[in-house]
């Protein structure tokens, strides 16, 4: 119970670190420091984002704990959906569609139903058709 306990705080607080993060207007290369360390902060590494979705998939199965693995991969769909709300093309569309994939999985093997990550999804797929 303290440790379900001690991960939604750990959600709690990768979500307030998030919007912080989001609502920044700092120069790319601050940004991408302060992304890596979400990443190294909340999920493992920052290479995570250069994954496959199987590969990212195994590492999830090997690294996380089953009752944390769906909520991890959703802070990486998170997180690759941030950082491609102000990469460049081709990077944003690599990173969006990958977002996509990533919550899409959760969204199907997951326990938990979000109107939240349904209309991020919404959000990719319009994105990705301009």
């Amino acid at each position: 119970m303290l440790q379900r306990d001690y991960f939604l705080r750990i959600i709690q607080e990768f979500m307030a670190a998030l919007a912080k993060f989001l609502e920044k207007k700092e120069a790319e290369e601050q940004r991408d420091d302060d992304l890596r360390e979400l990443y190294r902060q909340y999920v493992g590494t920052y290479d995570l984002r250069n994954l496959s979705l199987d590969e990212l998939l195994d590492y999830a199965r090997n690294e996380w704990d089953d009752d944390e693995r769906m909520q991890r991969l959703e802070m990486v769909a998170e997180l690759l959906y941030a950082e491609g709300s102000y990469k460049q093309a081709p990077l944003r569309q690599m990173l969006l569609e990958k977002a996509y994939q990533v919550f899409d999985y959760v969204d199907a093997n997951g326990n938990l139903f979000s109107i939240g990550r349904r209309q991020k999804m919404t959000a990719i797929r319009q994105q990705l058709r301009d």
